[in-house]
């Protein structure tokens, strides 16, 4: 089969939807199908197309009319192009089948290839309606539009969790018309071998470890707080990733006097994020909402104890004392009670750490992308 991943944001941005479509790629290839991924052209000065690990790119300015009137003008005059230029890639690599990675403008071109070369559609769900960071679906009755096409356009929904299916069901209730039997969950993966004897990050003392987009959903405001009041000496806060709001927890961080303590890594490659969970003592996920938590995973694939809010997908994946300390979100003192609980209990870390490694097993790759082949038989490709 060959199969076009129509992905909402792919490389070089990084993030859980590109993570997550990188590493179904390389599963379906090794599966035996062939697989393309067509993006948004964002920056624009990104090249149109390139084969990144084996996978051939496209990137198309996946442009809507709305918006400023440069950007409704430039809508009209290229769409048109745009158009043309999909569906000769598609008819190229011999499409067979369309798969839609977090539904945004990606989406309604892909609706626009469904029409065109008569090919069955899967849309996967990645919490859109609570994690845009710019609180697109909230504002934009396109985007509104958008997504109600596709799930109703879609021979087959699926979504990362349980949760961001029941949120996309309850969005699409509204309008009468229930998912029914074409919609389930299939959970992100991981790939084990990325963390199998994998060196310790180099650093000058012990440390928790949190990675994510630097958004307000991400919740690091409140960890810096509970990780401030938590008091821990000889144990810093390595803080990975990048994002609108690094300025002010950088700020923040300074306030409340753990300038020396917390380390802002910034953008990390895969080698550089493998090296760190497997140098850590153990992992905090502090989001405000998290459809699921890729992270999560990487941690348990590192053998890592977990500290996370109970928020969306997590509890589908963190079960609570078993691997890992499941908190409410936005609760800085319980947040500060876990992080001094495991660090004073280095046998209860080993213990969630197994126990997640073990978890993690369910969720590898050749398993996950078995899923989507079947539901992608269903979907008629």
């Amino acid at each position: 089969m060959n199969i076009a991943l129509f992905a909402s944001a792919f490389f070089p941005s990084l993030g859980g939807v590109e993570e997550l479509c990188r590493q179904l790629a390389h599963a379906l290839v090794r599966q035996g199908h062939g697989v393309v991924v067509l993006t948004n052209r964002w920056p624009r000065d990104l090249p149109a197309s390139e084969n990144y690990e084996g996978i051939p790119v496209y990137r198309l300015p996946f442009r809507l009319p709305e918006g400023s009137a440069k950007a409704f003008f430039n809508y009209h005059a290229t769409h048109r192009r745009i158009e043309r230029d999909m569906l000769f890639t598609l008819r190229q690599h011999k499409i067979d089948l369309l798969h839609v990675q977090c539904v945004s403008s990606n989406a309604r071109y892909a609706l626009i290839a469904q029409k065109r070369l008569r090919l069955p559609l899967v849309v996967t769900l990645h919490g859109e309606l609570t994690m845009d960071a710019t609180g697109l679906y909230q504002r934009s009755e396109r985007a509104r539009g958008i997504l109600r096409q596709a799930l109703t356009a879609a021979d087959a929904v699926t979504a990362c969790s349980a949760r961001t299916l029941a949120d996309a069901q309850e969005f699409y209730d509204f309008f009468g018309q229930p998912l029914g039997p074409k919609a389930s969950v299939i959970y992100n993966g991981v790939d084990l071998t990325e963390f199998a004897g994998v060196a310790p990050y180099r650093h000058s003392g012990q440390y928790m470890f949190a990675i994510g987009r630097h958004v307000r959903q991400k919740g690091f405001d409140i960890l810096l707080r509970a990780y401030a009041g938590a008091a821990l000496p000889g144990r810093d806060l390595l803080l990975a990733g990048d994002g609108p709001e690094k300025g002010s927890l950088e700020k923040l961080a300074a306030e409340l006097g753990l300038g020396s303590q917390v380390h802002f890594l910034g953008r990390t490659d895969r080698k550089t994020t493998a090296s760190l969970f497997a140098g850590c003592e153990w992992f905090v996920l502090p989001s405000r909402e998290e459809p699921f938590g890729i992270v999560n995973l990487e941690a348990m694939a590192a053998g890592k104890a977990i500290i996370a809010t109970r928020v969306g997908g997590v509890p589908e994946i963190v079960a609570d004392g078993v691997n890992g300390i499941l908190v409410e979100k936005e609760n800085v003192a319980a947040l500060a009670a876990a992080l001094r609980q495991l660090a004073g209990n280095p046998a209860q870390r080993a213990q969630l750490g197994a126990a997640g490694r073990t978890r993690a097993q369910q969720f590898a790759w050749p398993n996950i992308a078995e899923r989507y082949a079947a539901v992608y038989t269903a979907a008629g490709g």
